[in-house]
């Protein structure tokens, strides 16, 4: 049996390692500050790290309402927070879209009115933050993702922060209450709730604690520059896989002479204060190699879907 090599004899065949953005979703009640803290982590990443990074609402992702639904809208009977209110097909698809570096059209919504007017083109980016109550409920969009958060905010604040804010609808305190118990209340626990168990980071009190925020942003900065480290290497040493298709035997040559695995340690600052990776061998594999590796056996999380490791996923933007 003979595999054809021919599709991967060309570099640019493995490029989508180096361009796939990180998808962070960012799950939790209603009215927990989930925008709050999304817009923290991007003031963060674009002024220190000048990292391209957007945010998608869930609530941009409603279905639209047929006339018998409208009716009970306008009545405040219909209930938004239930999974079957949102079209998780479409934003899986934005999502796929943005994965893949294309330039993604996503709808705009009014909650006035609960209904599109209009859509907004976002462009390839670093890391795509994806809020909403219910974005870690199908499992689907969770297998897309990088990385998980869930905002733990106790219910009697977030109901105070509901009761406290303008209502876009018009509606009375009465109405906003018998809302809340009849539907945002129901559906938290059945359906919201329960998706906190696939986060990998819980942050209680939300975007007033300063300390989770800073330790999920030192993360987050932490792979972009382990993605800005793995590309420098590929700028200063190309892949050789024609090099390696070419001559199998060679490779097995160099391959046998070395016992010793490659160690990465973690990266120094040059003078100008950009990082620059440190990378002791005992062998004779290249430094391309070497990276690769650690990067495979150090991953935060196997990025399935695109075959590749999530901490290769983002690039550090030039100044």
């Amino acid at each position: 049996m003979s595999i054809d090599s021919t599709p991967y004899a060309d570099p640019s065949y493995f490029k989508v390692v180096l361009q796939t953005p990180m998808i962070v979703g960012v799950a939790g009640g209603a009215d927990a500050g989930k925008r709050n803290v999304c817009n923290s982590l991007v003031q963060r990443l674009s002024e220190t790290y000048s990292a391209k990074t957007t945010v998608i609402s869930l609530t941009d992702f409603y279905r639209e309402l047929t006339e018998d639904e409208r009716i009970l809208y306008e009545e405040g009977r219909f209930n938004l927070d239930h999974p079957t209110a949102f079209d998780f097909d479409l934003l899986q698809e934005a999502v796929m879209s943005l994965l893949s570096g294309n330039p993604t059209t996503i709808p705009v919504w009014n909650d006035e009115h609960h209904t599109k007017v209009g859509t907004r083109l976002i462009e390839p980016v670093d890391v795509i933050l994806v809020e909403g109550t219910l974005v870690l409920y199908p499992k689907s969009l969770r297998e897309l993702m990088f990385m998980k958060v869930f905002i733990d905010v106790d219910s009697d604040q977030r109901l105070t922060r509901r009761v406290s804010k303008p209502n876009r609808r018009g509606f009375s305190i009465d109405k906003v209450l018998a809302e809340y118990v009849e539907f945002v209340k129901p559906m938290f626990e059945d359906f919201i709730w329960p998706t906190k168990k696939f986060a990998d980071i819980i942050i209680p009190r939300g975007v007033e604690n300063k300390a989770a925020l800073k330790v999920l942003g030192n993360h987050l900065e932490d792979h972009l520059k382990k993605r800005s480290a793995v590309d420098s290497a590929h700028i200063r040493h190309p892949p050789i896989w024609n090099k390696h298709l070419a001559a199998p035997q060679q490779q097995q040559q160099q391959n046998s002479s070395t016992s010793s695995p490659i160690s990465v340690t973690p990266p120094t600052r040059s003078k100008n204060g950009s990082p620059v990776p440190s990378i002791s061998s005992l062998g004779t594999n290249s430094p391309d190699e070497s990276i690769s590796s650690s990067t495979r056996s150090n991953s935060f999380r196997s990025f399935d879907y695109l075959a590749t490791t999530a901490e290769s996923s983002y690039k550090k933007l030039p100044k």
